[in-house]
């Protein structure tokens, strides 16, 4: 292996690590957050809400963060963004002995959206400068699996410290894994900006503003941000803030856990298939050179994982559909962003992986707050069937850009 190329795999496990770091620090709050708000009072809507601040937060954050990754590279981004994220966990803990509970959570969940803004956009931009086209698909599943294993081991450690010693304990617990992360990010974040030369870094405003216009005008771009819409919506939004209340209604319980435990361990399950079979389909994508062909099988293992759950009366069958859901989510995520980057100029690769953010937060901003309401309201079933259907409009989505991929490569 040649000097360069071992800096390339140093600066892809570098980013995946702090990926890591916070997405365990973000897991913490969804087994927790549900029971406790309703403990304290909160309305449902209103924990939805909380549950979804900090991704429309992000919905302003996230292009402006795409656009200074590019100037400057993904360094400063992750060191602040897990600096916020830890600020952001303090809140959490203020509020469980304020008589504002509500203001604190709304404030801690904006911070984190600021935060997780920075360190996502970062690393999975970093991962697109750093890698060559011909290793592109592990250098995404690597930082994507990094991610994704970060949630469920956050949803594990949060419902289980929660459960066995206080939830308290289990949010000071993210505060230190964040602010832990924010040291070792100083000294192991790459430094690379990729191509972009220094001329183009001085650039103002208005040459940023021509780029985006470029971006907004792309049909197959906005034909990926829409995929990822839908997914966020469902799995991201109603199922990572509801999956607590569908235990506890259908008394989901795994032995010794109660309902935060056991569904912060289901979610752990359905995570961590997804990260393995990202995994799995960025190796097949660089192998086969083929972006797009895991699209459409891992969008019909996601209806109907959300068919499966809706009807799922005991354990086994609700953990079989959260596994399903798992691996059509990963088998979605690392081809979307891959095909992005044959999309789009290396230039832009910020921008563009913003606004697939932005994309993807709206969906998880709307997921929570309807998912939450629905389910309070009719229970699981109704709401989880309207999910499967909505899913099963991705199959056309997915066949678009096998189409698209097949003309690039001619």
């Amino acid at each position: 292996m040649s000097a360069g190329q071992r800096r390339v795999n140093g600066s892809l496990w570098a980013l995946a690590a702090l990926g890591f770091a916070g997405g365990l620090g973000g897991g913490v709050v969804f087994p927790i957050l549900p029971i406790v708000g309703q403990a304290l009072g909160i309305a449902p809507a209103m924990i939805g809400l909380i549950l979804s601040l900090n991704r429309i937060t992000r919905l302003g954050v996230n292009p402006f963060t795409g656009h200074l990754v590019d100037r400057f590279g993904a360094r400063w981004p992750l060191v602040g963004g897990l600096l916020v994220e830890g600020l952001a966990t303090l809140c959490y803990t203020s509020g469980l002995d304020s008589a504002h509970a509500t203001a604190w959570f709304l404030l801690g969940r904006a911070l984190w959206g600021v935060g997780s803004s920075l360190l996502m956009v970062g690393a999975l931009t970093g991962s697109l400068i750093v890698s060559a086209a011909q290793q592109r698909g592990r250098a995404t599943a690597l930082v994507r699996m990094a991610l994704s294993f970060g949630v469920p081991a956050g949803l594990l450690l949060g419902g289980l410290v929660a459960n066995l010693v206080s939830v308290r304990a289990a949010f000071v617990s993210a505060t230190f894994i964040t602010f832990g992360g924010m040291i070792v990010a100083y000294f192991i974040a790459p430094r690379a900006r990729g191509q972009a030369a220094s001329k183009r870094a001085r650039a103002g405003q208005a040459h940023g503003a021509a780029a985006l216009r470029e971006l907004l005008r792309s049909g197959p771009l906005w034909i990926v941000w829409l995929f990822n819409f839908i997914v966020f919506f469902s799995v991201q939004g109603v199922i990572l803030a509801s999956l607590v209340l569908i235990v506890h209604q259908r008394h989901l319980m795994l032995p010794g856990l109660k309902a935060e435990g056991s569904a912060g361990t289901l979610m752990a399950v359905m995570l961590g298939t997804s990260a393995i079979v990202s995994w799995l389909a960025g190796r097949s994508i660089d192998q086969r050179g083929n972006k797009t062909s895991v699209l459409l099988p891992a969008a019909v293992c996601l209806a109907c994982g959300f068919a499966l759950l809706a009807f799922a009366r005991t354990l086994l069958p609700a953990a079989a559909a959260l596994g399903i859901i798992g691996i059509g989510l990963g088998g979605i995520s690392v081809p979307l962003i891959v095909i992005m980057g044959e999309l789009v100029h290396p230039e832009r690769y910020g921008r563009a992986v913003g606004i697939y953010q932005v994309a993807g937060d709206i969906g998880g901003s709307l997921g929570p707050i309807t998912g939450l309401e629905a389910i309070s309201r009719l229970g699981p079933s109704e709401p989880l069937a309207v999910l499967a259907a909505l899913l099963l409009g991705t199959v056309p989505l997915a066949i678009v850009l096998i189409r698209i991929e097949r003309r690039l490569r001619r």
